[in-house]
Order: structure tokens, then C-alpha cells, then sequence
């Protein structure tokens, strides 16, 4: 079954924005939603929402997680474990820690990232899904 992990942009826009989606990133979602692929949050995703959302800078925060979650099994959340710290600490190269950790989760899980972040998939560190 494939894997995806979803950034913080593929998180808010598929909860919040759905058509801002890439046309990749939004099958994969369909996909995922349709039980013949699942998708991984990581902490590192859903810290940056919580901190987006006390910034105002989006209306999506911990309700919509959880409600996303319940409604579809096959998103899962992603504990932030010390595999990932040690992909993270191997990743000196992406500056953004947040952008770090999720490449980390991503490589972790060998599962497609989920990111519109021209840096992260011209970087060729993980496999990318947007357009």
C-alpha cells in the first residue's frame, strides 16, 4: 500500500483549501480517503499548525486534526521518534527545522511527502507529490 507523509501546507490546504491542492497531492489524498493508501501527520506537521493557527495565520488548529483523523483511518499521526531525530541530525542541509522533521518522518516511513516547497523537492532528499 503506498505512504504519505503530509507537510504542514498539505495539511491545512487539504482540511482548510482543498482546491489549493496540487492535482498529485490531491489524488493522493482522494487515494488515501478511498483506503488504497494511507498518510502519516507528523509531530513536527501538527506543532507548526498549532503554532500557524496562534499566529493567525490559518483557521485550522487541534479540532480539525482530530476531527480529520477520526474521519478517515487511514490518516495517521506520526510520533516524533529518535529514528527520526537520527535521519534529522543526517539532514544538516534543509535549514528550516520544521522542514527537517518532516523530511526526516518522511524517510522514516520510505513514504511520498505531500509538499508544495520548491527547496524540499529540488533538494532530491525525498520523493515529492504536489503538481
Amino acid at each position: 500500500m503506498r505512504s504519505y507523509v503530509l507537510d504542514t501546507h498539505g495539511c491545512i490546504f487539504m482540511l482548510a483549501s482543498p482546491k489549493k491542492l496540487g492535482a498529485a497531492a490531491r489524488a493522493a489524498i482522494l487515494a488515501v480517503e478511498a483506503g488504497r493508501a494511507q498518510a502519516w501527520l507528523p509531530a513536527a506537521a501538527v506543532a507548526e499548525v498549532v503554532l500557524l493557527r496562534s499566529l493567525g495565520r490559518t483557521d485550522v488548529g487541534l479540532p480539525e486534526l482530530h476531527r480529520a483523523f477520526r474521519a478517515c483511518p487511514r490518516f495517521r499521526f506520526l510520533p516524533l521518534d529518535l529514528a527520526q531525530l537520527d535521519e534529522f541530525a543526517a539532514l544538516g542541509a534543509i535549514r528550516d527545522p520544521f522542514d527537517r522533521l518532516v523530511v526526516a518522518a518522511a524517510r522514516q516511513q520510505d513514504a511520498r511527502l505531500i509538499t508544495r516547497d520548491g527547496t524540499i523537492s529540488d533538494a532530491g532528499l525525498v520523493d515529492t507529490v504536489w503538481g
